[in-house]
């Protein structure tokens, strides 16, 4: 008799779990077919700009980049798809625009600046995270360790490594489909004024600050980098070839702000005094969507940048101070691995 009311729990039990399952994968079947719907509605609807905008928005992504083929014919897609920037030639920095200011200035009323200064964005639908370092030589470019051998790091942990006080993501990283382990750079990096990966006779989408603390940013080979006393510097583009400098000399790249879409965003900056920006902008969340290049350029204009460099973004992006992450990142499986950050040391390290 008992073992006959065991069995009858155990097939019981079996029984509800069975159910619990098929509910499961009805109930993703039909987050699936809607999603699918929302997707199809908005890239074969009537509206040519909702359907760029999700177009390249998706395409921004490494894993989800492959979804637009799957709706639209190549000739489509080729509506949307922007015409590559990535080997135009650009504008070089002029670096007497940027006058370094002393790290502990003061103001007429006698009161120091603050050596950081942490600002919530909120602008339009964007939100984010804004960092203004006021020396630029306080920013150095941490790595993950062997590129292509050891896995990239999550960033509070580089940030560690360098026994920094903050950091954002930087450059960008191989991401075959959105499954690679973020240890291996895209383009160049120089750290200490080397080249440690990529080569001097390559041109590349640059993002770098030279031995002054000056932000450079635009095409330029390694060697051209280095004749220009670049210190640390990444390089990225977009997955359609789109170009990492946005604003040069205080005017912006109308060129390289065409096709991008709504997705969180990485960038840094720098003003005329030399304070750098570095700006995190979140995305894929019920509270923003993300932001597009053209609201980085606004909101680091509004902050006097007359230089402008995008950096990787999406899941990727991600600003951390003091020891824990300050923006909401967007990836589901938590922070990423990535080769390269731009950390920000504790004024009391700094050396002259």
């Amino acid at each position: 008799m008992d073992e006959g009311k065991k069995k009858k729990r155990q097939k019981r039990k079996k029984h509800i779990f069975g159910r619990f399952l098929a509910f499961l994968g009805v109930t993703l079947l039909c987050v699936v077919i809607t999603l699918a719907g929302v997707v199809w509605v908005s890239l074969k609807g009537p509206s040519p700009t909702m359907a760029g905008a999700v177009c390249n928005s998706l395409r921004e992504t490494s894993a989800l980049r492959w979804i637009p083929g799957l709706f639209l014919s190549e000739e489509e897609l080729e509506c949307y798809l922007p015409q590559s920037t990535e080997e135009l030639e650009t504008e070089q920095v002029n670096t007497s625009l940027i006058h370094v200011a002393e790290a502990r200035q003061r103001e007429d009323n006698g009161k120091e600046t603050p050596y950081l200064e942490l600002i919530d964005i909120a602008y339009g639908t964007c939100r984010g995270k804004l960092l203004i370092i006021r020396d630029p030589k306080a920013v150095m470019l941490g790595t993950s360790g062997r590129f292509g051998v050891d896995p990239g790091m999550q960033l509070t942990d580089m940030v560690a490594k360098y026994k920094g006080i903050a950091g954002t993501n930087a450059g960008g990283f191989i991401d075959n489909n959105g499954l690679g382990n973020g240890g291996t750079p895209t383009g160049m990096v120089i750290a200490e004024g080397e080249i440690i990966f990529g080569d001097q006779w390559t041109s590349y989408n640059v993002i770098g600050l030279d031995s002054d603390g000056i932000l450079h940013v635009g095409r330029m080979s390694g060697k051209e980098a280095l004749d220009k006393g670049m210190k640390w510097a990444v390089s990225f583009v977009t997955h359609d070839g789109i170009a990492s400098d946005l604003v040069i000399n205080g005017k912006v790249q109308t060129q390289n702000l065409v096709g991008n879409g709504v997705n969180p965003r990485t960038a840094i900056g720098q003003r005329e005094d030399g304070a750098l920006l570095l700006l995190v902008l979140d995305g894929r969340s019920s509270k923003t969507l993300g932001a597009t290049l053209e609201n980085v350029v606004d909101i680091m204009l509004s902050y006097g940048a007359v230089t402008v460099g995008n950096l990787d973004g999406g899941s990727s992006s991600v600003m951390v101070y003091d020891g824990e992450i300050i923006n909401n990142c967007a990836s589901v499986t938590g922070p990423r691995g990535i080769p390269t950050g731009f950390i920000v040391l504790r004024e009391e390290d700094l050396h002259d």
